[in-house]
């Protein structure tokens, strides 16, 4: 039946914004891997990193290209046919994503856009509290504007989010670990993911042909990890063959995190607003059935990065 064919083309040139990053850098090499023929893009916001994305990534091509300066943007995105977009946290995604679609309608060359975000799937933006919404810079607040543009734009983008937290992100708790053998950061539920899965499946749908995926937006998870951080000390404990505690209060993230400054404030509500809204929270198979295999789980990563941790 005609309505069974696939119909999506895989781009024969790929942009990937974010590239000195732990999903942008992965999905280059992943690209460069599996479907080396694909004419690589890889750009940064700042000139001086060209140099840095010439030195490791010696296959692509590397280009300056900063959201916020249009001429830049055109640049980098014509003649692409595949477009990766990721953003820092604090982008003003205003004006970002709308020179973004100005500079994707002019060149008139995207077949697949796939950009990041990171949601509470379906929350209601009216319930965010009012002191998250005066930070400004926050993803609750930043990235339903993106994809509200997006939407609005007619571009073939799918949306990958984030319905997770990094396990990377453990990094940010090691002086905790290596001095006390302490997590200390709030007791929030999250599912858990891997960034090198991400990166993987973006990957795997840029060389899919199946355009239904065009429009949609698939929450990423890995399927098996949904815990709290108390949870997560536990299995430290046994991962690492000794005690690790968790200190969960306000007081403990405020004078182990004291280094970040007023932004502990911010993400202090940002994890209580979470956790009025945690059971939303919902394990899926989606980045499984992507990659054909069983996601990382977080024990699997606490194995590998055992060492950086308490070291």
């Amino acid at each position: 039946m005609p309505g069974d064919i696939n119909g999506k083309p895989i781009p024969r040139s790929i942009l990937i914004f974010g590239a000195t990053g732990h999903i942008g850098g992965p999905l280059a090499g992943f690209l460069h891997r599996e479907a080396p023929q694909i004419q690589l893009r890889l750009a940064s916001s700042k000139p001086e990193g060209v140099e840095d994305l010439r030195r490791d990534f010696p296959y692509a091509e590397a280009v300056h290209a900063d959201y916020f300066d249009l001429p830049s943007l055109e640049s980098a995105v014509r003649g692409m046919e595949g477009v990766f977009v990721i953003t820092t946290n604090g982008t003003d995604e205003r004006p970002a994503m709308t020179n973004l679609v100005a500079a994707l309608k002019e060149a008139d060359t995207a077949l697949h856009v796939l950009r990041l975000v990171g949601l509470q799937p379906e929350a209601n933006q009216r319930r965010i509290p009012q002191s998250i919404r005066d930070v400004g810079f926050l993803l609750p607040t930043q990235h339903p504007i993106a994809k509200q543009i997006l939407d609005e734009s007619d571009l073939p983008v799918t949306y990958l989010n984030i319905g997770a937290t990094f396990m990377d992100n453990f990094f940010l708790m090691k002086e905790g670990l290596r001095r006390e053998r302490k997590l200390i950061w709030h007791n929030r539920l999250i599912p858990f993911i891997d960034p090198r899965d991400i990166s993987e499946v973006a990957g795997r749908l840029f060389l899919s042909d199946n355009h239904r995926h065009i429009g949609q937006f698939h929450t990423l998870n890995n399927g098996q990890d949904l815990m709290r951080f108390s949870e997560v000390a536990e299995l430290m404990s046994e991962v690492f063959d000794e005690k690790i505690t968790h200190d969960g209060s306000r007081e403990g993230f405020f004078q182990a995190y004291a280094q970040i400054g007023p932004l502990r404030s911010a993400l202090w509500e940002f994890f209580e607003y979470e956790k009025e809204n945690e059971v939303v929270w919902a394990r899926n198979d989606f980045v499984e059935r992507m990659l054909g295999r069983k996601p990382l789980t977080v024990r699997e990563w606490l194995q590998e990065h055992q060492h950086l941790l308490l070291t």
